[in-house]
């Protein structure tokens, strides 16, 4: 490859940044949860990688992005970071604390499958959170996407949302858990491209924007086509909603046409899995999916001649068509029905060509 045809290909290739928790998932097998006072023996206890981001960041760089983690473990125990290198994700600005031990799911679940989780936030609450521009500096080149959660403070996910905004990054928002109404209400949505939420999260959303009840047995469509009105959503370009088992739907702003702005709706059944085994991470597959489909929407059009790179806002293009939109909204479908097929949450997220070889079957 030549040097200028090199040069070309990394201006156009998207480059992820995940700002976020990883936990270490303990889980015991117990016959019936533990009650107040009571000593139990565990049958089994299986210690796993978890955290949402480092599940979304797994799932981006399987599906062949370029996918950035920046958080923090503890160093009684590093190696679910360890757990994201093999998997493709870059750790480089990661963070091994002194002090602070890394975070961790104590979870218990039963014989009759009744669970109980006590959390440990950890480093993922570190005494010095990490430096949004410090981030952006240190990376090989200018991120495109930034993809946020909940798992960290709020205020560190905040300041790394309004510099990716200004930026000119594509900024992904997937708010589990959910914050406080007071927290939503003054959540900077004009800064916010992407919302991915829950069926039950998008309910919750619309009581803490509205202050008004809501009826949970409302359709789908009606919940979503709420969502997408709100006047504090209506500047985002993708309103997403899954359902698990029933699919996911999504209000979607496409690309500026001579008749001016367009917002479609599109509906899509879930994709069948061969099996059910653990639904656990099936919603970080999804979403590590999903974007990863937005960024090579991305690179398509830099490479069309569209205009590349972050600066100019590129990666915050819209797609051209309600078949684009779908595209995207299948092939993360599918990815999160094959981890259903498989136990664990990072361990069940599929490789990028076993998902494209389930979308050619």
């Amino acid at each position: 490859m030549s040097s200028s045809s090199s040069s070309s290909s990394s201006s156009t290739k998207a480059l992820v940044v995940i700002p976020s928790s990883i936990n270490i998932d303990e889980t015991f097998a117990v016959r019936s949860i533990v009650r107040p006072g009571e000593t139990i023996s565990s049958t089994g206890l299986t210690s796993r990688p978890g955290g949402k981001g480092a599940n979304v960041s797994a799932a981006l760089a399987l599906a062949g992005c370029d996918a950035w983690f920046v958080g923090n473990v503890g160093k009684d125990a590093d190696w679910p970071l360890e757990e994201l290198r093999k998997r493709g994700v870059k750790t480089d600005l990661a963070g091994v604390l002194d002090g602070t031990p890394t975070g961790r799911a104590f979870i218990q679940i039963a014989e009759d499958g009744e669970n109980s989780i006590v959390l440990l936030k950890g480093a993922n609450y570190p005494p010095a959170p990490s430096s949004p521009s410090s981030t952006f500096s240190s990376l090989p080149r200018p991120a495109t996407h930034l993809v946020l959660q909940n798992e960290i403070p709020l205020s560190t996910t905040a300041a790394y949302l309004s510099h990716g905004h200004s930026q000119g990054l594509s900024t992904i928002w997937n708010p589990s858990p959910l914050p406080t109404a007071e927290e939503l209400q003054s959540w900077r949505w004009d800064q916010t491209d992407v919302l991915i939420v829950n069926q039950g999260e998008g309910l919750d959303l619309i009581a803490a924007l509205t202050g008004r009840n809501v009826n949970e047995g409302e359709k789908a469509e009606d919940t979503l086509a709420a969502l997408a009105g709100l006047k504090q959503l209506k500047t985002l370009a993708w309103v997403v909603m899954t359902r698990g088992a029933h699919g996911v739907l999504a209000s979607v702003l496409l690309e500026e046409s001579a008749e001016g702005e367009s917002r479609t709706t599109v509906a899509l059944s879930a994709s069948k899995p061969r099996q059910v085994l653990d639904t656990t991470g099936a919603g970080d597959t999804f979403a590590g999916y999903l974007v990863s489909a937005l960024a090579e929407l991305h690179e398509e059009k830099s490479k069309a001649g569209a205009g590349a790179g972050a600066a100019s806002g590129g990666a915050r293009r819209r797609p051209s068509s309600e078949e684009e939109v779908r595209g995207c909204l299948h092939r993360a479908g599918v990815a999160a029905a094959m981890a259903v097929e498989v136990r664990g949450a990072m361990e069940s997220i599929p490789k990028r060509e076993d998902v494209q070889r389930r979308l050619e079957e």
